[in-house]
């Protein structure tokens, strides 16, 4: 039986000392992908950035709720515990999860070793092809700089994953990307969910990357989640007009 991997009750959100998120309620069930679907400043990245912990943001109110336990009240050592082990994160810009100099066997080695676990070069390795990451060996001793956009982005899902965290969250992971590459990205995600049981929560601007990838969806607007439920019910049914406005706009969405 499915459960509620994550759930955030009537969320308040702090950023740069204004209301980002006035209200925000929705969850995700093991296993699933939500996409939490809005234009720039809607709010949607706010709540990514609340549940990692970032100093950035401030919660006002709510809860948010992983496994059943209230990350909100919980001190940085234990938030930072389940960061990277538990709960993955996978930022907008996929060099920024690299430093551009240092050759990847090196990154991945003391990521790894930051969080107490070995390195094992077969795992990485299936991750890679899964990813349709060829040749191990080479993009180990390659530097990020000398790769390109989409190669970077399914490194950093690697170094996610590699961890086995039991919930991913992807910040508007397919905007730098070109459309071919950011379907690609999105089919990755898509295989990782269906092959590891990952659950996945990916913020989007495209509605139409959602309709591609997502179970269930959120759509964030000015703040708040004006509609939440599942893919198919969002995409055949919309209640609200900017979701309607979203869902005709879908052909002429660039990623």
């Amino acid at each position: 039986m499915q459960d509620r991997i994550l759930e955030i009750k009537d969320l308040q959100i702090v950023y740069d000392e204004e209301l980002a998120v006035k209200r925000a309620s929705l969850f995700v069930e093991r296993g699933e992908v939500l996409c939490i679907v809005g234009e720039s400043g809607s709010g949607k990245s706010t709540v990514i950035r609340a549940i990692t912990g970032n100093k950035q943001v401030k919660v006002k109110g709510g809860q948010i709720l992983f496994e059943g336990e209230d990350l909100v009240p919980m001190k940085k050592k234990e938030r930072q515990k389940l960061l990277g082990t538990k709960i993955g994160l996978i930022q907008q810009n996929p060099a920024g999860a690299f430093n551009p100099i240092r050759k990847f066997n090196v990154q991945f080695k003391e990521t790894l070793k930051s969080h107490s676990l070995p390195f094992i070069l077969e795992k990485l390795n299936q991750l890679f092809v899964t990813l349709g990451l060829k040749n191990t060996t080479g993009i180990l001793k390659s530097r990020p700089y000398e790769m390109s956009g989409g190669m970077n982005q399914r490194i950093a899902i690697s170094a996610a994953m590699l961890m086995d965290p039991e919930l991913l969250l992807c910040d508007e992971i397919t905007s730098a990307l070109d459309v071919t590459t950011a379907i690609s990205v999105t089919d990755e995600l898509l295989r990782l969910k269906n092959e590891r049981g990952t659950t996945i929560i990916l913020v989007t601007h495209n509605l139409g990357i959602a309709a591609n990838i997502a179970d269930r969806i959120a759509i964030m607007s000015k703040g708040e989640v004006i509609e939440f439920d599942t893919a198919e019910r969002i995409l055949h049914d919309p209640q609200q007009e900017y979701t309607k406005s979203l869902l005709r706009d879908v052909p002429k969405l660039m990623v």
